[in-house]
């Protein structure tokens, strides 16, 4: 097995860990089981939460824009859990989901909804796919929480700096033009200038929520996320009472969890 290929396995594992440790917890906590029930995951990358899920005794569809990380995904399950789930290489607003095929129970992004451009659209194809007893979840790190830039994917001194993404103009321009002197292709730092111009926060999740007719029934707050505790180390710290504090809630929180509902006509 190539070095590559080795550190895509262990991201894997990575999002199965993250599925049956933290969110399928949770998703009990909030007395949601998964037995029998159907998710959809977009953004699934390479399906290691689906396997969790597949474990826990529900069948999915997975969509991921990059066909190459569901062939990863093929690749890592086992063939019992590919047998509980639909890996579909599409771009988020034009999957093709045939209409009986869009009865699901959870709809999953996983730290996905910060990279869109256009929220609001998103937010009202996501609606079309609500019934009335489907949950949507978003999870995301708030833009203007210390690694809400997700400079920990690079590399030197710059990963451990908190708020550098938030830096006024001129200052970013300077450090951007340092890491692009380092790195030819800097990838993640164009990833880093899309999320300055796409900034995610709390407020802006409750209030398109709200617009297009969804209710918040569960939320989640983190100062240090379950993701940090795999990848980094770090422990797990919740902040649900800050979470109530709308200005210290998007500097303080690093990872969020937001549940919600569509609100349907009484019959």
């Amino acid at each position: 097995m190539s070095e590559s290929t080795a550190y895509k396995e262990r991201y894997w594992l990575y999002q199965y860990r993250l599925g049956r440790e933290y969110l399928l917890p949770l998703l009990a906590e909030w007395g949601i089981g998964l037995e029998g029930r159907r998710v959809l995951d977009i953004g699934c990358a390479e399906a290691g939460i689906l396997c969790a899920v597949a474990d826990a005794g529900g069948s999915s569809v997975g969509v991921e824009l990059s066909p190459s990380r569901l062939r990863l995904a093929r690749q890592f399950a086992s063939p019992t859990h590919l047998t509980r789930m639909e890996l579909i290489a599409a771009d988020f607003f034009h999957m093709p989901l045939k209409p009986q095929a869009r009865d699901f129970d959870l709809i999953l992004l996983r730290d996905v909804f910060e990279h869109l451009p256009d929220k609001a659209a998103a937010f009202s194809a996501l609606v079309r796919l609500m019934e009335p007893e489907t949950r949507l979840i978003l999870t995301f790190p708030p833009f203007y929480s210390p690694f809400g830039g997700h400079q920990q994917m690079l590399g030197g001194l710059l990963r451990r700096m908190p708020w550098f993404h938030i830096l006024p103009g001129p200052l970013w321009c300077f450090f951007a033009g340092h890491i692009k002197k380092r790195d030819p292709n800097p990838r993640f730092l164009l990833e880093m200038e899309k999320l300055r111009r796409h900034r995610m926060t709390i407020a802006l999740c409750k209030r398109l929520a709200r617009r297009h007719g969804l209710e918040i029934e569960g939320q989640r707050y983190y100062f240090s996320r379950p993701s940090y505790q795999l990848r980094f180390g770090w422990p797990v710290i919740q902040a649900q009472t800050i979470g109530r504090i709308p200005v210290l809630r998007e500097l303080l929180i690093t990872g969020a969890v937001i549940m919600m509902r569509r609100k349907w006509p009484a019959s």
